[in-house]
């Protein structure tokens, strides 16, 4: 059998996602990049002074907290909030029904220390669900500094599920437009969507506000707690001494 038709296909597919991905990440930079270090100067004096970074979401959202917990290239002070009952690999299903019960956000922020000190960042590309919703506006109650990474396309096209009435746009000091159309899926074969941005666009938007706070520390004459791959010579001597530093405060290391 010929494998000329289906590698057309993929090829194919591939460069119109491609162009996607790249035309989106070209606008983010483009007209978030200021908003992207504003926020990085905020997480760099809440570290220092202290504080950590929280980081929610639900969802195939919750592998952007994940993206930046304990990672080579990554910060330590980042306290990641994972539920699984509000991810995907227990009961997908059941995870998207609990995520809209109203009260669950303030359940799940009521045995978390989220204080003054703290910058909160929460994904969701909807902003439209109670979890998200209810715990952004009850951190920013606490204090906190909360920052949404979201679809500002996709939030204003639905309807808020959430007690508040509101989106999370509408909830947080500063929002971080991911560019993601409605939908997610970015890539029409005949006319079923396909290709989604979310992740992609949430991975870089984060990864850069933490290459900022690296640039932050050195710009102050501080040594920035980065994690090394584990795989690499000192990456453990190195990683070992941050987990040390830090598990006191966050029990996930």
């Amino acid at each position: 059998m010929s494998r000329t038709g289906s590698e057309g296909c993929g090829s194919s597919f591939s460069r119109k996602y491609r162009q996607m991905i790249e035309s989106t990440i070209e606008k983010i930079i483009e007209q978030e990049e200021e908003k992207i270090k504003d926020l990085a100067e905020r997480m760099y004096r809440s570290v220092n002074d202290g504080g950590l970074i929280y980081a929610f979401g639900t969802g195939h959202s919750h592998m952007l907290v994940e993206e930046i917990f304990y990672r080579a290239g990554g910060i330590a002070p980042v306290y990641p909030i994972l539920l699984s009952s509000l991810m995907l690999h227990e009961r997908a299903a059941l995870s998207s029904k609990l995520e809209r019960i109203d009260g669950i956000g303030e359940a799940i922020i009521s045995d978390l220390p989220i204080s003054s000190k703290d910058v909160v960042v929460v994904f969701s590309n909807s902003g439209s669900n109670s979890a998200v919703v209810t715990f952004a506006d009850r951190a920013r109650k606490r204090g906190a500094y909360v920052c949404a990474i979201t679809s500002i396309e996709h939030s204003t096209s639905v309807e808020p599920r959430n007690e508040l009435g509101k989106k999370l746009f509408e909830v947080v000091d500063l929002t971080i437009d991911n560019h993601v159309p409605y939908g997610d899926a970015c890539v029409k074969i005949d006319e079923i969507a396909v290709g989604p941005l979310s992740t992609v666009c949430g991975a870089f938007i984060i990864n850069s506000i933490i290459g900022e706070v690296v640039a932050c520390f050195l710009r102050n004459g501080k040594n920035p707690p980065v994690f090394l791959s584990s795989n690499t010579p000192n990456g453990d001597e190195k990683n070992i001494s941050l987990v040390s530093k830090y598990r006191h405060l966050i029990p996930f290391l």
